[in-house]
């Protein structure tokens, strides 16, 4: 019985190793294609990063952008509010240019796969303007500030009463990122 014992233990381990090596094989090819996948990337989010477009939003920067211009330009008034950024669903891809996710491999995910993916964060802007191409400047600024791609989704403009004119604008800015969806756990609906 003991030599049955250590047969079997023996033949345990041995297909344990044979797993683990072929484990280890894989991921030595999954990164070559990876290296790959990654060299040939690499030049456009260098790009898009340089222009602000791939990474983490830069909220801070927006902020201080807002504040440069109220200190430059002589009775202009910036209020905003800045929503939660949320990551744009694949079907919107034929109604914004930049959507649709490029898979990445991440190293050491068994099966999983980063991707780079749209999201989008709205902002609502209140200007306090003295012309009313004041406003076209403020929002041509922001589209040139490399700090994303910001559209406008909708503006308002009317008189608040004396010389002052109310702008209500809101902005998506749109930033590309790398996404690992989270695992799903064991035994979970699809």
């Amino acid at each position: 019985a003991p030599f049955h014992w250590w047969r079997a233990d023996m033949a345990r381990r041995l297909e344990h190793q044979r797993k683990a090596e072929q484990t280890s094989h894989q991921r030595f090819l999954n990164s070559g294609r990876e290296r790959a996948d990654i060299e040939r990337l690499l030049p456009l989010l260098q790009s898009l990063q340089s222009q602000g477009l791939y990474g983490e939003e830069k909220r801070l920067e927006w902020i201080e952008r807002l504040r440069g211009m109220e200190r430059r330009w002589p009775g202009l008034k910036l209020q905003y509010a800045i929503e939660a950024q949320v990551m744009q669903p694949a079907a919107g891809a034929a109604a914004a240019p930049m959507a649709g996710a490029v898979a990445l491999p991440a190293p050491g995910a068994a099966g999983g796969a980063r991707r780079i993916e749209l999201f989008a964060t709205r902002m609502r802007l209140t200007m306090t303007l003295v012309h009313e191409e004041d406003m076209l400047r403020v929002l041509e600024e922001l589209a040139q500030a490399q700090l994303g791609r910001v559209s406008v989704e909708r503006c308002e403009m009317n008189r608040a009463g004396g010389a002052a004119i109310k702008a209500e604008c809101t902005l998506i800015w749109n930033t590309l990122r790398a996404y690992e969806p989270p695992a799903r756990a064991a035994g979970a609906k699809v």
